[in-house]
């Protein structure tokens, strides 16, 4: 979950892909370092760094599967807008509401 998305991200450069599927690779390994983290400790900051990247991977993989038919780098700023949106509301509720259903909750609005 760490070390393979990193390889992809390394060879979506190589590549020359967009920049959307370079970032998909590394919330991928950001999601895995938090799970790590979280796992190892059970802490609630570390369950913070477990969580919150899988709302941001979520909202990078939604807005690559909206583009995914669009022209080449081209950026659609409505949608990235609404899903930076997104994430600043559900990190904001997360982090003082402290509860754990939120999450789940959140990642089912998000996914489709």
């Amino acid at each position: 979950m760490i070390i393979p998305p990193m390889f992809g991200a390394v060879q979506s450069v190589r590549d020359g892909l967009e920049k959307r599927y370079i970032a998909s690779y590394l919330a991928l390994t950001v999601v895995g370092m938090g799970s790590w983290c979280f796992h190892m400790t059970l802490k609630y900051e570390m369950q913070l760094l477990d969580e919150l990247p899988m709302i941001y991977s979520c909202c990078i993989f939604v807005y690559c599967m909206f583009e995914c038919f669009k022209i080449k780098n081209s950026v659609n700023y409505h949608l990235l807008f609404t899903l930076v949106l997104f994430s600043l509301i559900v990190t904001t509720v997360y982090l003082k509401v402290k509860e754990p259903i939120f999450h789940q909750k959140s990642i089912a609005l998000n996914c489709p």
